[in-house]
This record gives structure tokens, sequence and C-alpha cells, in this order.
């Protein structure tokens, strides 16, 4: 037969293979949910839990036993006549939801004492349970007067306990012999109550267990506490054991609806091997009996119920009586062991105290029948997962086997081909015209863009603009400002008549060039800054109907030129466009004086035509034909609206003049010796007329030329205002800036559709997202085939994988 680490390392290396299979497996399984039935699922992930636990305690070569029984059976007093002390807590001052454990200690300088404690959520949480306990209709009277005395005392010494609750380390003390700490366990325990309601676990590493193999004992809480907390700690405790002590009171031989669900759980936990196959039934408090014949029928009884377990693990013990003969019993253990007779007792009965008994029988099962229950588990777990592995290929391989030689490249191409293309066409239809009615309602201006009122609400914001970058650039002049305008006109002369044109002429000259200097750097930024944000409002509407796509952006707007160099191109635009009219304006307000325009009316004729034209403002005169060219030569508007009555008489006899002279012009052609002087004295006559009508006209309709100061500050004002005016209401329309903008829209809109429509440029983009994925937002199911063919194919490859472990383990 194998010794037990002989059996150890074998099962070991045997489970860990299987492991690895159960990992894969289990990944497999993550992925493949809805092709396999959930029970095998279950069952599978139950069997792996199982497997880790064997694992971990093969690993550590620890052998751990579960204490077990029902509250008041006698399993703390049984710990301490296994340790030859009393010193865990076995009265009714210990606090039953106390977890212990006794760990084997190679040497005596390993031995420690450890206490950890509740946390604050905790003792919160057992008060609660406590109170539903209390509810419950499944304890008895005297249980729950236990439970209602530790909810009572909590609530009374709540604050001593959160002050435990705060060592987040608990308690340690290393010790040589174990009376050292018995002092301070039993004050912990018994005479603080707030410091005994903390305490979660006690773990206790010493000498008196054997030394020569790692045994834990776990003093797990009873069942019947009523409490939920030591039920969880109780079924966790007994799934990890590898044996289990049953402490059953020997007066009853009967087993309570706990301690069937304390051995079902034993059992569903262990399914391979049988309760009985690990289990020391300790019959404790065995004192109880004094007739030998009650207490042979009394053992019966309990053989009966456990007529698979071996009789050298079926054992009578008397704890009490083997701590006083062989230990160092408690004052209190002592006198009542006296008073109970229990030597006397244990003679009557014709049997001794069983505690050696049981070390013993504990060691023959450690050293020989243990190595044969591992086999058994071992075995038992590495054949349900090869039946496990053995249903799930069989199950999975005729879904997935076909994808694993696949070619992933080729199946992608193939799903973004015919399928696609026919999607895209439809799709792109769609997205045109969608395009075109929102351009329609959103951007598009009416016809005659530039006439008055035709902008589109969007555009009207530009027009906005310009009007507000008009009026700061003029009332920000500095070559206007009183002082500067005082300094340039006086500068080098009086204030006499020609020094008064001479500084109208300085004034302008200086005035002019800060105004064409203003007008050709900065009026046009805002110009461009409105259209950008239009421009940038339709690239936005593409990327959305493209769903949010990248590089969108890039290909409409920079796909031939650099974004600054674009934005720069626009500016010049609207540069060209307004200085075309705007310099006329400027020169033909501010340039020259009242007096001096003639040769500029003359020259800018059509441009001041145009001006007229194109004039979209509030004054009416304005509006009148010929009024700005009127008011360019004569000054005033209500001059060019209405002639005086005297230039209207000295127009009449010009008029007579003209006729004689075109009469003496015919006779003279007629007759020219016999009508040569008369004709003569008639043409010098009427020329003369007509000169002093044309004078008399002038001198009546235009403003008197200034001759001060103020006088010159008056026109160049009123010049001023007029610029503005024509500016705003005229230059901007007949410069034609809302056709610019419409031109610049229109080609980003065109650019759009001729990108797919001419180019193709769109369809790859739009695959490109798709086949790598870059945008969920496109409705096309390729990512979802595509994701689908890949998680297929990566199940068949670990398939595969899965089918090589499995043949190579079976």
């Amino acid at each position: 037969m194998a010794t037990w680490l002989e059996t150890c390392q074998q099962q070991l290396i045997r489970l860990e293979k299987t492991s690895v299979l159960v990992d894969k497996l289990d990944t497999l399984c993550s992925k493949t949910l809805a092709d396999l039935p959930a029970e095998l699922l279950q069952k599978l992930n139950i069997e792996h839990q199982r497997l880790n636990n064997q694992l971990e305690r093969l690993r550590a070569n620890r052998f751990e036993v579960a204490v077990i029984g029902l509250e008041k059976a006698g399993k703390s007093a049984l710990l301490n006549a296994w340790l030859g002390q009393e010193i865990l807590p076995s009265a009714r001052e210990r606090c039953t939801f106390t977890s212990t454990e006794i760990w084997s200690a190679q040497t005596e300088h390993d031995q420690m004492l450890l206490i950890e404690y509740y946390t604050k959520e905790e003792i919160a949480t057992l008060q609660g349970q406590r109170h539903e306990a209390l509810a419950s209709s499944l304890l008895s009277d005297k249980e729950k007067k236990e439970i209602q005395e530790d909810l009572e005392d909590t609530e009374k010494h709540l604050e001593a306990i959160k002050e435990f609750t705060k060592l987040k380390n608990g308690f340690s003390q290393s010790f040589m012999d174990i009376s050292e700490i018995s002092e301070h366990l039993q004050s912990a325990i018994f005479k603080n109550r707030a410091q005994s309601l903390a305490i979660k676990r006690i773990q206790l590493k010493t000498v008196r267990l054997r030394s020569d193999r790692d045994i834990i004992f776990h003093d797990v809480p009873g069942f019947n506490s009523g409490i939920l907390m030591h039920a969880e700690q109780a079924i966790d405790r007994l799934k990890k054991c590898d044996a289990i002590i049953y402490a059953k009171e020997m007066k009853q031989p009967s087993i309570t609806g706990p301690e069937k669900e304390m051995l079902m759980v034993t059992d569903a936990e262990d399914p391979a091997i049988r309760v009985a196959d690990k289990v020391f039934v300790v019959l404790t408090q065995i004192d109880a009996l004094d007739d030998p014949i009650d207490f042979k029928e009394t053992y019966e009884k309990h053989k009966n119920y456990w007529p698979a377990v071996p009789e050298r693990r079926l054992i009578p013990v008397c704890a009490r009586a083997h701590l006083v003969e062989f230990g160092i019993p408690s004052e209190d253990t002592l006198r009542r062991s006296k008073s109970a007779d229990d030597k006397g007792k244990l003679k009557k009965l014709g049997i001794t105290d069983g505690v050696p008994i049981l070390k013993e029988s504990v060691s023959y099962y450690i050293d020989n029948e243990r190595a044969s229950v591992l086999q058994k588990r071992c075995d038992a777990l590495v054949n349900n997962m090869r039946q496990y592995a053995s249903e799930i290929l069989q199950k999975l391989e005729p879904i997935y086997s076909s994808f694993a030689d696949s070619d992933s490249e080729s199946h992608e191409d193939n799903l973004l081909g015919k399928e696609f293309n026919q999607w895209w066409g439809r799709e792109w239809q769609r997205i045109k015209k969608d395009f075109d009615v929102w351009y329609a309602e959103s951007i598009q201006g009416r016809t005659e863009a530039d006439a008055l009122g035709a902008e589109h609400q969007e555009l009207a914001a530009l027009h906005d603009a310009y009007d507000g970058k008009i009026e700061a650039l003029l009332a920000n002049l500095s070559t206007a400002q009183a002082d500067e305008l005082k300094r340039i006109y006086t500068a080098g002369g009086t204030i006499s008549m020609p020094d008064a044109r001479e500084g109208n002429y300085k004034i302008r000259e200086e005035l002019f060039r800060e105004i064409q200097q203003k007008f050709e750097t900065e009026l046009t930024d805002e110009l461009a800054q409105a259209l950008q944000a239009l421009i940038d409002q339709i690239v936005r509407k593409t990327q959305e109907l493209l769903w949010e796509t990248e590089d969108v952006r890039k290909t409409l707007l920079h796909s031939q030129m650099d974004e600054t160099i674009e934005q720069a191109r626009i500016r010049h635009g609207f540069q060209v466009l307004f200085l075309r009219f705007g310099r006329v304006a400027v020169e033909a307000f501010i340039a020259k004086p009242l007096q001096a325009r003639e040769r500029l009316l003359h020259e800018r004729a059509a441009e001041i035509k145009t001006l007229e034209a194109f004039y979209a403002g509030d004054n009416d005169q304005h509006k009148q034909e010929g009024r700005l060219t009127h008011y360019l030569r004569y000054g005033l508007w209500e001059k060019a609206v209405s002639r005086i009555p005297v230039a209207i008489n000295k127009a009449t006899r010009a008029t007579k003049a003209a006729n004689a002279l075109e009469l003496a012009e015919t006779v003279a052609d007629a007759a020219p010796a016999v009508a040569g002087r008369s004709t003569r004295t008639t043409k010098t006559a009427a020329i003369h007329e007509l000169s002093e009508a044309a004078t008399a006209i002038e001198e009546q309709e235009r403003s008197p030329e200034p001759i001060n100061f103020e006088q010159v500050v008056e026109e160049i004002n009123g010049d001023l205002a007029a610029l503005e005016d024509y500016l705003k209401n005229s230059v901007f329309y007949a410069a034609g800036f809302i056709t610019y903008c419409n031109q610049e829209l229109e080609r980003i809109r065109n650019r759009f559709k001729e990108i797919e429509d001419n180019e193709r440029q769109w369809i790859g983009i739009i695959r490109t997202a798709v086949k790598y994925e870059r945008n969920p937002r496109i409705p096309y199911n390729i990512s979802h085939s595509k994701r689908d063919f890949r998680l297929r194919r990566e199940i068949a490859l670990e398939l595969k994988e899965v089918r090589e472990t499995y043949t190579h383990l079976y």
C-alpha cells in the first residue's frame, strides 16, 4: 500500500493536469453558454470548485478536521482534553459565535495565539441576524433566550466592542508553554464580556497536536445556534475538511434536524466519499449514564445509526474525566468532576475516558485510511471532469470545428463584397437626399441672394458681423479724434481761408490712409470667421450623416490644402470683393474735399452708379437715382433733392441761349456770306449765357467751402457718416458677399457629393471603418458578422486545444 506522502504527490500531479484541462473548459464554456445545457455548466462549476479545494489542501499538505456538533455537545471540552489543559472556552460564558482553530506547530518556538475580531459591519450583521432568529419559530425557548442575552449584551457593550473592531490585525502572542496564554485567553473569553462578543476567530498553534503532521482542528460553530453567519462558517469548514469529528451527546442517540443538515452538507461536498469513511463519532458526556446496561443499550443505538462506521471510530469519551486525571483542569471543572464522581462512574461502566483511544484512532486514520480516501476522492474528481469534458466536446465540435481552418482575412473580404456594396448604394442615395433637404432648410439663401433682405437667416449673421466691424473700425479711427484733428489742421499754418482748405486736405489724406489700411487688414477677418462657422456647420452635418466616421472633415476640406491655407483663401476672397467697391466709397467720401471731387466723379462714375443702385438702407433720399452723385458734388442730401428758384431761372435763360445758338448755326450753314457776322454775335452771346447759367447752378447747389476748423470737421464727420451708411447698406450688396458665401458653401456641398459620385472615396472610408471595427455607429452588420466569425474561429481553436489536452490525459 502506498504511503500518504506518495499518494499525495501522485494525486497532486494528476489533479494539476486535470486542472489545466478544466481551466480551458471553463474559458471555452464562458463563450458558448448558449450552446450548452445549464445543468451541465452547473455540474462543471461545482466540480471545478471541489477540484480547487482539494488542490489547495494537497499543495499545503495539511490534514484538516472539522469538529462539529450541536451547541453544548462538548466540542470545546473535547479539544481541551486533547490538549491536556482547559484553555478553550467551553463554559456558558463562551461566545458561541466564535470559531476556534487548533494548528499543529513543528517546534515550541512556532507556538502562537492569534485572536481575530469582527468588523463593525459584521457586528451589525450579527445583530440583524439575532433579531431574525428571535422571530423564527424553529428555535427552542432555551436557544432564543441565549440569543436574546447575546443581543442585549451586544447593545449594552457596543461602544467597547467597537474599540476591538478597530484592531485590524487583531491580537497575537507567541509562547513556549500553553499555560502562558491561559490567563489572557480566559480573561478575553470569560471576564471581558465586550471582548468575548467581539471575537470572531481564535487560532492556536501548539505542539500538543502531532508535530510531524500539518494538522488543523476546526471547532465549527453549532448549526443550531440560529445565526446565519454561524451556519455559513460551519458549511465553509465542512467543504474543506479531510475528516470529521462529530461530537454527539451519549444520551441523545437520535439525529436531530440540524445534525442531518450538517451531515447532508458534508455528503454533498464530497459525494465520492461516504460520510462513514471519514467521520469519527465521539459520544460525549458519557458520565451522564451510570448504569452499564443503559450505557450498553444506548451505545448500540448509536451503532445502529452509524452501521458503516467501524467501532474504532465510534468512541465514547468523558473529556472532563480525562482532563482531571491527566491534564490541567480549571477549578470549576475539578469541582464538578468530583461532585459527579466521574472516575467512579467510568469504573462502574467498565470503560476509560476514551480520549487516548480517540487520538490513536485519528493517528491510524492519518497514517493509513486517509490515503485510500484521497485516492477515491481524486478518482471521482478526475472521472467526473473527464465525463463533463467529453459531453462538452461532443456538443461543441459539430458547431465550431469547421471554423478552425478558415482564413479570417478572406472571410472578412467576402463580408465586405457585393452585399456591402448594395447596402452602401442604398445608404448613399438616402444620405444625399437628407443632405440636400437639410442644406435647403438650414444653409441655402433665396434667389438673388445679394438683393435687399435676401440672405438666409444663417447668412444674416454674416451681415451683422460685417456691420459691427464697420461701426467698430470707424468709431476707433485715431485720425478722427478731436486732438488729432486739431493737430493735423494747425500744422504749419494759421486759421485763414487758404489754411482751412489746406488743413482739410491734410486731415483727409491721413484719414484716407488709415481707413484704407484698417479695411485691408482687419475687416475681412470677421467675414471669414462667419463664413467658416457656416462651413463647419455643413461639415458637422456630413459627419453626422456618415455616422461620425474618422477622416470625414479631413477628406471634405483639407484633402488638397492645409486648413490655414484654406482660411487664408477665404479671407483673400472677401478682401478682393470688398476693395472693389469699398475702396471707391472711401475714396469718394474721404479722399478729397467737396470742392475737389469733379475729376473723381468723372473717373468713378460707373462704380458710383453701382453703389447708388445697390443701396438698401432706410434713407429715402439716398434711394433716389443720382442722389449719391449729387451728394458727392454738392455736399448736402437736401440740396440734391430740390433745386432753388434762382438756379432754375438761370437755367431757363441758358436754355434759350442754347436754342438761339442752334438757329444761328443753321442759318450760317445755308448762307454763309450773308449771315457771317450776325451768327458770330449770336453764338458768343449764347455761350456766355450757358456759362453764366452753369456757374449760377453750381454756386446755388454746392455747400460753401469750410472757412475754419469747425466747418472742416463738420464736413468730414458728415462724410464719415455717409461712408458708414454706404459701406453697410450698399457696398455689402454691391461687393456680392452673400453670393460669394453661397458659392463657397455650394462648393463644399458639391464637394461632399462629388467625393463619392466621382471619386468613390466615402465608400472606401466606410468600408475601412467597418472592416477594422473603428465605428460601431455604422448600421451595417459586418461588425456583428465579423465578430461572430472571429469568436467562432477562436472557439474552434480553443476547442481543438481542449481536445488535444483531453486526448493526452485520457
